[in-house]
C-alpha cells in the first residue's frame, strides 16, 4: 500500500521521503487490500500482525509477507496500489516479478491536466473552467467563472488527491489566503485548474482494469460519499444506480480506458464522476491506480447487503 503515491510522483527533490503520518496511514489501509486478494495471493504488510488479520488471511488462503523478508518467488507478480519509484524498488527487494508501467506515463495520466483535457475532448468540461499558468490568468478565470459574489469554486493542483492540494473559495475576487497559495504554486511552475463548484447530489467511481492487450474490464460503479468540502468519508453499499447513468458512465469509462491504453498505461484505474443539480458530469478526474472504490465493490459483492449500508473508510 502506497496511498501517498501521488505525493511521490509530484516530488521534484530527486529522492522522496515519506511523511511519518503516511507510514501509519499505509499500515492501516494495507489490511483493506485483503478484500482484493484471491486464494494463493500474498499481501505485503508490515509486522506485527494482529490475531484477526492472521485468522482472516488463513481463511482466505492468502500469505502475509513482511517487507523485511525475501519472498524470492518467481511465480508472484508484484502489484502495488500505484506505480511509483519506491514501489518498484520494494518489489525488486522482495524478489517478486516486477513489470511496472513507465513512471513518465503514470505521471502523465494521473495529472488533473490530463483528465481536464479529456473533458474538453468529450465536450463535458464545465462552463467557466480553465487551466492557468500565471496569476493574471487565474484572476481572470475566477472573475469570468463566477456569475455572482456567492458563486463557489475550487482551484486544484495537477497532482492533488483525496481533497489535498487544492483551495476552495467564492466570488469574483480571491481572498488573500487563496491568492497566497496560488502565487506559491504558480511560482513553482505549476499549472492550476480552476473549476466552478458543483452542488453534488451523488458521486460515482467507475473501477476498471486495462489489460496488456488493450482489453477493458469494468468491475463496477462504487457509491462514494463525501463531506461538504468534497473529502471522502466512505461508501454506500447496495444502493441501485439508474440504468441510464450506468450506460453513460460505462461509455465514458471505456473512452477513458482506451485513451489511457493509447498513452501506454495498463492496470487498475478509477474514474470519478458526479451527479449535480444541473445533471451528470461523467468525468471529474482519473486515478490510474487502485482506489478505495475497488475495495468497496469487493465488500459489496461479498456481503451483498439487502438494503443500502454505509462503509466508513476513516
Amino acid at each position: 500500500m502506497n496511498a501517498d503515491f501521488e505525493m511521490e510522483l509530484a516530488s521534484t527533490s530527486g529522492e522522496y521521503r515519506r511523511p511519518q503520518s503516511f507510514e501509519r496511514i499505509n499500515r492501516r489501509l494495507s489490511e483493506l487490500l485483503l478484500w482484493l486478494a484471491a486464494p494463493g495471493d500474498a499481501l505485503l504488510i508490515d509486522e506485527p500482525y494482529s490475531d484477526s488479520l492472521l485468522a482472516e488471511t488463513e481463511k482466505r488462503n492468502v500469505r502475509l509477507v513482511s517487507p523485511n523478508s525475501a519472498l524470492n518467488d518467481n511465480r508472484v507478480l508484484f502489484t502495488p496500489w500505484g506505480w511509483a519509484p519506491s514501489a518498484i524498488d520494494i518489489g525488486k527487494e522482495i524478489g517478486a516479478i516486477v513489470r511496472p508501467v513507465p513512471i513518465d506515463v503514470v505521471r502523465k495520466v494521473n495529472s488533473k491536466l490530463y483528465s481536464h483535457s479529456m473533458e474538453i475532448e468529450l465536450g463535458t468540461a464545465l462552463s467557466g473552467s480553465a487551466t492557468v499558468s500565471t496569476f493574471e490568468e487565474l484572476t481572470a478565470a475566477v472573475a469570468n467563472g463566477s456569475p455572482s459574489e456567492e458563486s463557489k469554486w475550487v482551484i486544484k493542483s495537477p497532482t492533488g488527491f483525496a481533497a489535498r492540494d487544492r483551495i476552495l473559495g467564492r466570488g469574483r475576487i480571491m481572498a488573500e489566503p487563496q491568492a497566497k497559495w496560488c502565487r506559491k504554486r504558480l511560482a513553482s511552475g505549476d499549472t492550476l485548474i480552476f473549476q466552478p463548484w458543483l452542488d453534488v447530489i451523488r458521486e460515482y467511481g467507475v473501477q476498471l482494469i486495462i489489460g496488456s492487450d488493450g482489453s477493458i474490464e469494468i468491475l463496477g460503479i462504487s457509491d462514494l460519499q463525501t463531506n461538504g468540502a468534497g473529502a471522502s468519508t466512505g461508501y454506500l453499499l447496495g444502493r441501485k444506480i439508474e440504468e441510464s447513468r450506468i450506460e453513460k458512465l460505462t461509455e465514458t469509462a471505456l473512452f477513458v480506458g482506451q485513451r489511457l491504453y493509447q498513452a501506454g498505461y495498463t492496470g487498475p484505474l478509477g474514474m470519478d464522476a458526479l451527479e449535480h443539480s444541473g445533471g451528470l458530469h461523467p468525468l471529474l478526474e482519473i486515478n490510474a491506480r487502485y482506489t478505495m472504490g475497488f475495495v468497496a465493490l469487493a465488500i459489496e459483492r461479498e456481503l451483498n447487503p439487502p438494503a443500502p449500508v454505509f462503509w466508513a473508510t476513516k
